[in-house]
């Protein structure tokens, strides 16, 4: 006697439990709340599809929405991606907080929503990146010789978006009464420098 044959034997030797009361309905039950699910499933794939498409077009993308999968694998609060010709300069932001500062606290929770909320791809940045270039030529060394720094269009622009969306959330936190100096970005980026 093999395996299969013993196992088949003790199949049909196995007593059969009895099978509970008013299971059919509740399985009735359960692949009804599924299809909904899969509804949404699909929705939210087919989402992903179009922003993958959008990030990989060519031009400019952004969106705005916190809890953005980055493609370092961590949860940004923000994301802003512009072309850099051949690849796609992608920033991500995360907001800090100080310690002692709570992370479901009010000025936690005002700040993801402010950055969560900033359409990066409409900021005005154009005197930011005016600036930027400006210290790029007037860059000293640890000698205090000038030494011009060169930066790709896109890595300019990245800075810029990360540091108007910094002074906006810091004045927007001063106006709601919260003290900014609690709060600070991190942001790491992709692509930017050719």
């Amino acid at each position: 006697m093999d395996n299969a044959e013993l196992e088949l034997l003790l199949r049909d030797t196995a007593p059969q439990p009895p099978l509970p009361t008013g299971l059919a309905g509740h399985r009735e039950r359960i692949l009804a709340e599924t299809l909904p699910r899969r509804a949404r499933r699909w929705r939210a794939w087919t989402a992903g599809v179009v922003a993958a498409g959008l990030l990989l077009g060519g031009g400019t993308a952004a969106m705005a929405a916190g809890g953005m999968e980055t493609p370092w694998g961590w949860v940004a609060d923000n994301v802003f991606s512009v072309s850099n010709g051949a690849e796609i300069c992608f920033a991500g932001f995360t907001v800090s907080f100080s310690d002692g500062v709570n992370e479901n606290s009010d000025i936690a929770r005002e700040t993801r929503a402010f950055v969560g909320a900033l359409d990066l791809e409409t900021l005005d940045t154009a005197q930011m990146e005016a600036e930027i270039r400006e210290s790029n030529l007037t860059a000293q060394d640890e000698n205090g010789d000038t030494v011009a720094i060169s930066r790709s269009d896109a890595e300019v622009k990245q800075m810029a978006v990360w540091r108007v969306a910094s002074n906006l959330t810091w004045k927007h936190l001063e106006t709601k009464g919260y003290d900014p100096n609690l709060v600070g970005f991190d942001m790491a980026a992709e692509g930017c420098g050719l």
